[in-house]
Protein backbone atom coordinates (compact mmCIF):
# COMPACT_ATOMS: atom_id res chain seq x y z
CA UNK A 1 0.00 0.00 0.00
CA UNK A 2 1.41 3.25 -1.15
CA UNK A 3 1.60 6.22 1.49
CA UNK A 4 -0.41 8.90 1.29
CA UNK A 5 2.48 11.57 1.07
CA UNK A 6 5.81 11.59 -0.76
CA UNK A 7 7.48 10.67 2.27
CA UNK A 8 5.06 9.05 3.70
CA UNK A 9 5.27 5.22 4.96
CA UNK A 10 4.37 2.34 2.88
CA UNK A 11 2.55 -0.33 4.19
CA UNK A 12 3.66 -4.17 3.76
CA UNK A 13 0.82 -6.75 4.35
CA UNK A 14 1.00 -10.73 4.48
CA UNK A 15 -2.58 -11.32 3.19
CA UNK A 16 -5.34 -8.61 2.94
CA UNK A 17 -8.66 -10.25 1.99
CA UNK A 18 -12.58 -9.49 1.53
CA UNK A 19 -15.42 -11.79 2.70
CA UNK A 20 -18.56 -11.99 0.49
CA UNK A 21 -20.05 -9.35 2.85
CA UNK A 22 -17.30 -7.21 2.52
CA UNK A 23 -15.34 -6.65 5.83
CA UNK A 24 -12.07 -6.37 5.59
CA UNK A 25 -9.48 -8.77 6.65
CA UNK A 26 -5.45 -7.99 7.12
CA UNK A 27 -3.76 -11.21 8.07
CA UNK A 28 0.28 -10.40 9.55
CA UNK A 29 2.24 -13.49 10.10
CA UNK A 30 5.36 -12.62 12.89
CA UNK A 31 7.63 -14.66 14.04
CA UNK A 32 10.20 -12.47 15.62
CA UNK A 33 9.29 -9.88 18.45
CA UNK A 34 8.64 -6.54 17.00
CA UNK A 35 9.00 -3.07 18.44
CA UNK A 36 5.05 -1.48 18.64
CA UNK A 37 3.54 -4.59 17.63
CA UNK A 38 0.74 -2.72 18.38
CA UNK A 39 0.79 0.58 17.25
CA UNK A 40 1.99 -1.33 14.03
CA UNK A 41 -1.53 -2.96 13.97
CA UNK A 42 -3.39 0.01 14.34
CA UNK A 43 -1.31 1.74 11.60
CA UNK A 44 -2.09 -1.36 8.87
CA UNK A 45 -5.33 -1.09 10.41
CA UNK A 46 -5.89 2.60 9.76
CA UNK A 47 -4.50 2.47 6.74
CA UNK A 48 -6.92 -0.63 5.33
CA UNK A 49 -10.02 1.40 6.84
CA UNK A 50 -9.70 4.83 5.19
CA UNK A 51 -10.89 4.35 1.62
CA UNK A 52 -13.92 6.23 1.17
CA UNK A 53 -14.09 7.87 -2.63
CA UNK A 54 -15.35 11.51 -2.87
CA UNK A 55 -18.89 12.17 -2.54
CA UNK A 56 -18.76 8.60 -0.50
CA UNK A 57 -19.98 9.12 3.33
CA UNK A 58 -18.48 7.47 6.08
CA UNK A 59 -21.47 4.83 6.78
CA UNK A 60 -20.27 3.23 3.59
CA UNK A 61 -16.98 2.15 5.36
CA UNK A 62 -16.67 -1.29 5.66
CA UNK A 63 -15.66 -2.97 8.68
CA UNK A 64 -11.96 -4.03 9.12
CA UNK A 65 -10.31 -6.82 11.06
CA UNK A 66 -6.42 -7.09 11.65
CA UNK A 67 -5.53 -10.94 12.54
CA UNK A 68 -2.10 -10.90 14.28
CA UNK A 69 -0.35 -14.35 14.49
CA UNK A 70 2.91 -14.10 16.54
CA UNK A 71 5.80 -16.35 17.65
CA UNK A 72 6.31 -14.18 20.65
CA UNK A 73 4.42 -12.85 23.55
CA UNK A 74 3.52 -9.43 23.24
CA UNK A 75 1.49 -9.33 26.44
CA UNK A 76 2.94 -10.50 29.89
CA UNK A 77 2.08 -14.04 30.28
CA UNK A 78 1.19 -14.01 34.02
CA UNK A 79 -0.97 -10.87 33.88
CA UNK A 80 -2.49 -11.93 30.51
CA UNK A 81 -1.85 -15.84 29.88
CA UNK A 82 -4.82 -16.10 27.59
CA UNK A 83 -3.53 -16.92 23.90
CA UNK A 84 -6.40 -15.00 21.76
CA UNK A 85 -6.73 -11.23 22.82
CA UNK A 86 -8.98 -8.87 20.45
CA UNK A 87 -9.49 -5.01 20.83
CA UNK A 88 -11.82 -2.41 19.95
CA UNK A 89 -12.92 1.07 20.72
CA UNK A 90 -14.81 0.95 24.06
CA UNK A 91 -15.67 3.71 26.75
CA UNK A 92 -13.19 2.97 29.44
CA UNK A 93 -15.91 3.07 32.21
CA UNK A 94 -19.05 1.76 30.64
CA UNK A 95 -17.68 -0.51 28.38
CA UNK A 96 -19.90 0.46 25.83
CA UNK A 97 -18.71 0.21 21.70
CA UNK A 98 -18.09 3.11 19.81
CA UNK A 99 -17.85 1.08 16.67
CA UNK A 100 -18.00 -2.43 15.81
CA UNK A 101 -16.00 -1.82 12.52
CA UNK A 102 -12.82 -2.24 14.07
CA UNK A 103 -11.29 -5.56 15.39
CA UNK A 104 -7.85 -6.13 15.92
CA UNK A 105 -7.24 -9.73 17.28
CA UNK A 106 -3.74 -11.25 18.67
CA UNK A 107 -2.88 -14.44 18.67
CA UNK A 108 -0.10 -15.63 20.17
CA UNK A 109 1.40 -19.08 19.64
CA UNK A 110 3.60 -19.34 22.90
CA UNK A 111 1.04 -19.70 25.21
CA UNK A 112 -0.55 -21.90 23.38
CA UNK A 113 -1.44 -25.13 25.46
CA UNK A 114 -1.85 -28.54 23.76
CA UNK A 115 -5.40 -30.75 24.51
CA UNK A 116 -7.07 -33.42 23.58
CA UNK A 117 -8.17 -32.66 19.78
CA UNK A 118 -11.79 -33.34 20.10
CA UNK A 119 -11.77 -30.63 23.06
CA UNK A 120 -10.66 -27.68 20.68
CA UNK A 121 -12.45 -24.75 19.14
CA UNK A 122 -11.26 -24.17 15.48
CA UNK A 123 -9.20 -21.16 16.45
CA UNK A 124 -7.16 -23.41 18.72
CA UNK A 125 -6.92 -25.71 15.94
CA UNK A 126 -5.37 -23.06 13.86
CA UNK A 127 -3.38 -22.37 16.31
CA UNK A 128 -1.99 -26.33 16.72
CA UNK A 129 -0.98 -26.11 12.89
CA UNK A 130 0.79 -22.90 13.00
CA UNK A 131 2.63 -23.76 16.36
CA UNK A 132 5.87 -25.11 15.36
CA UNK A 133 5.60 -27.87 18.55
CA UNK A 134 2.97 -29.95 17.68
CA UNK A 135 3.71 -33.03 16.62
CA UNK A 136 2.63 -34.68 13.08
CA UNK A 137 0.60 -37.05 14.50
CA UNK A 138 -1.42 -34.57 16.41
CA UNK A 139 -1.73 -31.88 13.19
CA UNK A 140 -2.60 -35.32 10.96
CA UNK A 141 -5.83 -35.63 13.67
CA UNK A 142 -6.53 -32.08 13.45
CA UNK A 143 -6.75 -32.21 9.92
CA UNK A 144 -9.11 -34.88 9.91
CA UNK A 145 -11.32 -32.68 11.79
CA UNK A 146 -10.76 -29.41 9.83
CA UNK A 147 -11.18 -29.49 5.90
CA UNK A 148 -9.41 -25.93 5.56
CA UNK A 149 -6.74 -27.04 7.50
CA UNK A 150 -6.07 -30.66 5.40
CA UNK A 151 -6.47 -28.18 2.48
CA UNK A 152 -3.80 -26.21 3.83
CA UNK A 153 -1.19 -29.19 4.87
CA UNK A 154 -1.84 -30.35 1.37
CA UNK A 155 -0.64 -27.00 -0.18
CA UNK A 156 2.05 -26.85 2.24
CA UNK A 157 3.02 -30.51 0.87
CA UNK A 158 3.04 -29.46 -2.75
CA UNK A 159 5.03 -26.62 -2.11
CA UNK A 160 7.94 -27.75 0.02
CA UNK A 161 8.45 -31.59 -1.96
CA UNK A 162 7.30 -31.35 -5.48
CA UNK A 163 7.87 -28.49 -7.86
CA UNK A 164 5.81 -29.93 -10.46
CA UNK A 165 2.69 -29.79 -8.42
CA UNK A 166 3.81 -26.52 -6.94
CA UNK A 167 4.18 -25.02 -10.81
CA UNK A 168 0.74 -26.87 -11.38
CA UNK A 169 -0.90 -25.30 -8.23
CA UNK A 170 0.54 -22.00 -9.26
CA UNK A 171 -1.26 -22.17 -12.62
CA UNK A 172 -4.51 -23.20 -10.92
CA UNK A 173 -4.42 -19.96 -8.53
CA UNK A 174 -3.43 -17.47 -11.55
CA UNK A 175 -6.38 -18.68 -13.34
CA UNK A 176 -8.76 -18.50 -10.70
CA UNK A 177 -7.50 -15.04 -9.89
CA UNK A 178 -7.81 -14.15 -13.37
CA UNK A 179 -11.44 -15.46 -13.29
CA UNK A 180 -12.01 -13.48 -10.66
CA UNK A 181 -10.58 -10.60 -11.70
CA UNK A 182 -12.33 -10.55 -15.17
CA UNK A 183 -16.21 -11.26 -12.88
CA UNK A 184 -15.02 -8.15 -11.33
CA UNK A 185 -14.80 -6.70 -14.44
CA UNK A 186 -17.94 -7.64 -15.49
CA UNK A 187 -19.66 -6.81 -12.46
CA UNK A 188 -18.03 -3.06 -12.45
CA UNK A 189 -19.55 -2.85 -16.35
CA UNK A 190 -22.77 -3.94 -15.66
CA UNK A 191 -23.36 -2.57 -12.59
CA UNK A 192 -23.30 0.90 -14.50
CA UNK A 193 -27.37 -0.37 -16.38
CA UNK A 194 -28.28 -1.69 -13.13
CA UNK A 195 -28.07 -4.91 -11.01
CA UNK A 196 -30.05 -7.02 -12.97
CA UNK A 197 -27.52 -6.31 -15.82
CA UNK A 198 -24.31 -6.66 -13.75
CA UNK A 199 -25.62 -10.12 -12.80
CA UNK A 200 -26.56 -11.30 -16.73
CA UNK A 201 -23.39 -9.68 -17.57
CA UNK A 202 -21.32 -11.59 -15.34
CA UNK A 203 -22.80 -15.09 -15.95
CA UNK A 204 -22.00 -14.57 -19.83
CA UNK A 205 -18.38 -14.12 -18.96
CA UNK A 206 -18.30 -17.07 -17.15
CA UNK A 207 -20.51 -19.15 -19.75
CA UNK A 208 -17.51 -17.83 -22.31
CA UNK A 209 -15.09 -18.56 -19.78
CA UNK A 210 -16.29 -22.62 -20.40
CA UNK A 211 -15.97 -23.21 -16.98
CA UNK A 212 -18.68 -25.92 -15.36
CA UNK A 213 -22.31 -24.52 -13.76
CA UNK A 214 -20.95 -25.86 -10.42
CA UNK A 215 -17.86 -22.64 -10.05
CA UNK A 216 -19.89 -20.23 -12.53
CA UNK A 217 -22.50 -20.75 -9.56
CA UNK A 218 -19.52 -20.49 -6.63
CA UNK A 219 -18.20 -17.49 -8.37
CA UNK A 220 -21.74 -15.60 -8.34
CA UNK A 221 -22.05 -16.50 -4.95
CA UNK A 222 -18.78 -14.41 -3.82
CA UNK A 223 -18.68 -11.97 -6.03
CA UNK A 224 -22.45 -10.72 -5.09
CA UNK A 225 -23.18 -12.34 -1.89
CA UNK A 226 -26.26 -14.14 -3.41
CA UNK A 227 -27.57 -17.12 -1.76
CA UNK A 228 -26.66 -20.73 -3.73
CA UNK A 229 -30.86 -21.08 -4.71
CA UNK A 230 -30.63 -18.07 -6.22
CA UNK A 231 -27.00 -18.05 -7.87
CA UNK A 232 -28.47 -21.52 -9.00
CA UNK A 233 -31.53 -20.19 -10.48
CA UNK A 234 -29.65 -17.24 -12.27
CA UNK A 235 -27.13 -19.28 -14.06
CA UNK A 236 -29.21 -21.74 -15.05
CA UNK A 237 -32.05 -18.92 -16.44
CA UNK A 238 -28.73 -17.58 -18.41
CA UNK A 239 -26.27 -20.33 -19.61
Amino acid sequence: MDADEYEGKESRLDILGRTASGTKVNIEMQVNALAAMGERSVFYWARNYADLKRGEEYDQLNRTVAINILGFNLFDGSKYPNMHSCFGIYDVQTGCQLTDKLEIHFLELLKFKSKNVKEMNRMEKWAAYFSPSTPDEELAEIAASEAAIQEAMEVEDVFTKDEVAKRSYEKAEKFRRDQAAQLRYAAEEGRKEGEAESLKKAVAMLKKLKINKDLAITQIIETYSLSHKEASALVNSNW
